[in-house]
């Protein structure tokens, strides 16, 4: 997988994270069990794959450890960061993060400058929109620290 491909696929599972994200926190996680592709789950893509030992209920750390074994076994440079994409992106669901620290999180394992991530840039002008963020969504985004 070349830079370009990889940056592709992270826009793709940046938004479908964001999407499952608002889906899972406006209507629990057991909604978001018809969005699993089972051929992809089937092929143990680390997000489809994931995603199902999640809606199942089962503790973040038993995921965790699952996915991991299946992304050491990956070679690509740009394969195995887009499996870590997508179990952060899982594990920030999981745990109930809101929409904008899933997409700081994934940016974060990219070298995409803010504005060069159409998930973050899209956040940016909603935030731009209705005005600042909130203090808590402030602390939120920088983990509580001043």
């Amino acid at each position: 997988m070349t830079r370009d491909e990889f940056i592709a696929e992270y826009c793709k599972v940046s938004a479908r994270a964001i999407y499952l994200s608002k889906k899972a926190r406006k209507e629990g996680l057991l909604s978001i069990e018809d969005e699993i592709d089972s051929d992809r789950e089937n092929r143990r893509d680390i997000l489809e794959y994931g995603l199902r030992f999640m809606v199942d209920g089962n503790d973040a750390s038993i995921i965790r450890d699952l996915l991991e074994n299946v992304i050491e076994q990956e070679e690509d440079k740009y394969t195995r960061r887009l499996m870590e994409v997508k179990k952060e992106a899982l594990l920030s669901m999981q745990s109930g993060d809101n929409m904008q620290i899933i997409a700081y999180k994934l940016n974060s394992l990219t070298d995409l400058a803010l504005t060069d991530d159409p998930i973050i840039r899209k956040i940016i002008e909603e935030a731009d929109d209705k005005g600042k963020f909130s203090e808590d969504e402030i602390d939120a985004l920088i983990g509580g620290h001043n």
